[in-house]
């Protein structure tokens, strides 16, 4: 269902609004007040008065939550023009047309939008991973795999120590 304000008669060009309204279309509520906001168009803030009635129209006689709301339709059309003459040179006269605008603004309801995939959650060493090394999936895999390192080096058979003369040929003293 669809909650629609209109502003009828509007004392701006229609293609200077279009420009405006082309930014909202299809935005959340929300995104689109922000935008109206931070134009610096005087038809956005007569846009801007046509989408709050919008919103309270929703709210108030559709029942619809304020916060799930976005822009379906979203239109300017042309209203009536006024015409005036203008003083020209040599007794002729140019005329003025001053256009008016008619601002349709429809809101819906939002379907609730999917959540993103959160990336998984990898446990950081204090020692940067080698190149080509696979990186552990879970901080609980990582403390297992360091309890299977210490209980493998426990199962190893002691080294025996090095003669002195093994030591000063490996050294070079």
């Amino acid at each position: 269902m669809e909650a629609i304000a209109r502003a009828r008669f509007v004392r701006t060009s229609p293609l200077k609004a279009r420009l405006v309204i082309d930014a909202i279309r299809g935005k959340d509520v929300k995104e689109a007040l922000a935008i109206l906001q931070f134009t610096p168009n005087a038809a956005a803030r007569l846009i801007e008065k046509c989408l709050k009635s919008a919103v309270a129209n929703a709210e108030n006689n559709h029942h619809m939550d304020a916060d799930s709301l976005r822009v379906s339709k979203a239109f300017v059309d042309g209203g009536p023009m006024m015409k005036r003459l203008r003083y020209a040179p040599m007794g002729r006269g140019y005329r003025m047309v001053k256009r008016m605008s008619h601002i349709t603004i429809a809101v819906e309801e939002a379907e609730a939008k999917p959540e993103k995939k959160r990336r998984r959650e990898i446990a950081r060493t204090a020692r940067p991973m080698r190149r080509g090394a696979a990186p552990a999936k879970e901080a609980a895999t990582a403390t297992t795999a360091a309890e299977e390192a210490s209980a493998a080096e426990k199962q190893r058979a002691p080294r025996q120590k090095k003669s002195e003369g093994e030591s000063n040929a490996e050294g070079g003293e």
